[in-house]
């Protein structure tokens, strides 16, 4: 039995680890959020939608260093919120929100962390 618990517990240690390494995960960089925000600013005033849209997809060579910076799948302005997406997933995946009211974010408030300075994260909700 012992024999078979020094097996066992490595690889489910092992197994956790590789798991815990492939869910992405925010940044906690005050600076690189506080560069994200500005960049999710300028994004959302350089890219107005009409009353008729309800979201805008910003192409990849137009996104900013400390947003290209998170390696995101997608950059989409939407009414009140920037959406970052780094990871798809089929109940939203995982990524980064800015809005300057919470409520305007696209999914339920409570799927949503606070990382600071109007930046938000997301995993699948």
């Amino acid at each position: 039995m012992r024999r078979h618990l020094r097996i066992v517990v490595p690889t489910i240690f092992l197994m956790a680890l590789a798991l815990y390494c492939v869910l992405p995960h925010p940044t906690q960089d005050q600076m690189q959020l506080e560069a994200i925000a500005a960049e999710s600013r300028h994004l959302m005033v350089t890219h107005p939608l009409d009353p008729s849209e309800q979201r805008a997809d910003i192409p990849k060579g137009q996104w900013p260093p400390a947003i290209a910076k998170l390696e995101p799948y997608s950059v989409t302005v939407r009414h009140g919120m920037l959406d970052i997406t780094t990871k798809p997933f089929f109940d939203g995946g995982w990524g980064y929100g800015f809005a300057l009211d919470k409520r305007d974010l696209t999914m339920l408030v409570e799927c949503w962390s606070e990382l600071g300075r109007g930046v938000y994260w997301h995993g699948p909700c």
